[in-house]
C-alpha cells in the first residue's frame, strides 16, 4: 500500500466573504499548510497519508486536526501547544485569474515552530513510501532540527525523500539565508519539486532544464518544476521533457502544488522510475493541480481517483 507521510506546518487560510454591511468584515477559515494538503490529497487519491507536525491547542489547530482526521490521514506524529502559542493564519488575495497572495498571522514562535526532534519518531516512517516536507519548517529552530531528522531517518530506512521547496519569501531574513538553509535539504532529496518562481532566488538560474542540470548533479533522482498555465516539466538522469496543463476555469491556484505533488509521488509510489513512468507522474500531477484551482480553498478541491481518472480520459491537453 502506497504510503506518504508529511511534516510540516499546518494553517489555517482564511478567505474575506462579502460584507453585509460597512461595518462588517466576514471571513470563512479553511485547512490548509501545504504538507497537510499533500497528505490529504494522498488519501483522496487512496494512498494512506500521516501528518507529523505541532499545532496550536486552539481553535483553529483543533478545527484542523478534525479536518485531518475526517479524511482519514494519522495524525498520531501531531504535538499540541498550549496557548500564548497559536495555530497560524493565512490570510488569502484571491486575483482575477485565480493567483493568490499571502498575509501571515503567527504568534512568535508559532505553533508549528515548537515541532523537536524528540517529536519526530522512525515508526511513523514504518511502511513509508515517500517522507515529505517543505523549506517552511526550516526558517527556524526547533522545527528546522526536527525536519533534518526526518530527513535523516528517511534516508536511513530507504524511505525516498520528496522535498517541495514552496519558498515563502517574506517569511525568510533574506533569500540568502534562504538559499543556505534549503541547499543541505536539496542534497538528501531524492525528488525536488519546485516551481518556476522559485528557480531564481534559490537556484540562480531562470529556466527548468538549468535548475534541473544542478539537482541531479547535487544528488536529487527526479526533479519536477510546475509552470502555472504553462504545464509542468520533468528530469531524470538522462530524459527532461515538459507536460501541458490541463484547460480548467480556474478559481483559486491554493494547493494546486500541492496536489501535483501529491498525484505524482502517488504515481511513482507503483513504478520503477523510467521515462515513460515520470512523464505519467508528471501528466497526472498537472491534471490534478488544475482540478485543484477550480474552488476556493486548499482542500476542499482536492480530486478523488476518480475525479482524477475522468479528467486523465477526457481527451484534455496532457
Amino acid at each position: 500500500m502506497t504510503r506518504i507521510v508529511s511534516l510540516g506546518e499546518v494553517v489555517a487560510d482564511v478567505y474575506r466573504q462579502e460584507a453585509l454591511s460597512p461595518v462588517e468584515l466576514p471571513f470563512v477559515a479553511r485547512p490548509g499548510g501545504a504538507p497537510a494538503n499533500v497528505a490529504v490529497a494522498a488519501r483522496r487519491l487512496g494512498a494512506e497519508a500521516a501528518f507529523v507536525g505541532s499545532v496550536g491547542d486552539d481553535l483553529f489547530g483543533n478545527f484542523i486536526l478534525r479536518a485531518l482526521r475526517a479524511e482519514g490521514v494519522d495524525t498520531s506524529g501531531v504535538v499540541l501547544q498550549r496557548p500564548p502559542t497559536r495555530t497560524s493564519l493565512a490570510f488569502v488575495e484571491i486575483s482575477a485569474d485565480g493567483d493568490r497572495e499571502f498575509t501571515f498571522y503567527r504568534s512568535s514562535p508559532a505553533a508549528d515552530e515548537l515541532l523537536e526532534e524528540k517529536d519526530v519518531a522512525p515508526q511513523i516512517l514504518s511502511g513509508a513510501s515517500f517522507a515529505n516536507f517543505g523549506s517552511i519548517p526550516l526558517i527556524r529552530e526547533p522545527v528546522r532540527s526536527a525536519t533534518l531528522r526526518f530527513a535523516h531517518l528517511a534516508r536511513e530506512a530507504g524511505v525516498p525523500v520528496a522535498f517541495d521547496v514552496n519558498f515563502r519569501e517574506h517569511l525568510w531574513e533574506s533569500v540568502e539565508a534562504a538559499r543556505e538553509v534549503v541547499a543541505p535539504l536539496l542534497e538528501l532529496a531524492t525528488v525536488v519539486k519546485l516551481s518556476d518562481d522559485e528557480l531564481r532566488p534559490l537556484l540562480g538560474v531562470g529556466e527548468p532544464e538549468e535548475a534541473a542540470r544542478l539537482l541531479l548533479d547535487g544528488g536529487a533522482s527526479l526533479v519536477f518544476v510546475s509552470l502555472g498555465p504553462r504545464g509542468a516539466f520533468y528530469a531524470g538522469e538522462g530524459f527532461s521533457e515538459r507536460v501541458p496543463a490541463f484547460q480548467v476555469e480556474a478559481v483559486d491556484a491554493t494547493g494546486a502544488g500541492d496536489a501535483f505533488l501529491a498525484a505524482a509521488l502517488v504515481h511513482l509510489a507503483g513504478h520503477e522510475w523510467g521515462e515513460e513512468a515520470v512523464r505519467e507522474a508528471a501528466r497526472r500531477g498537472a491534471a490534478a493541480g488544475a482540478l485543484a484551482c477550480t474552488g476556493y480553498g486548499a482542500m476542499s478541491t482536492l480530486p478523488t481517483r476518480e475525479e482524477l481518472e475522468r479528467l486523465l480520459s477526457s481527451g484534455a491537453p496532457g
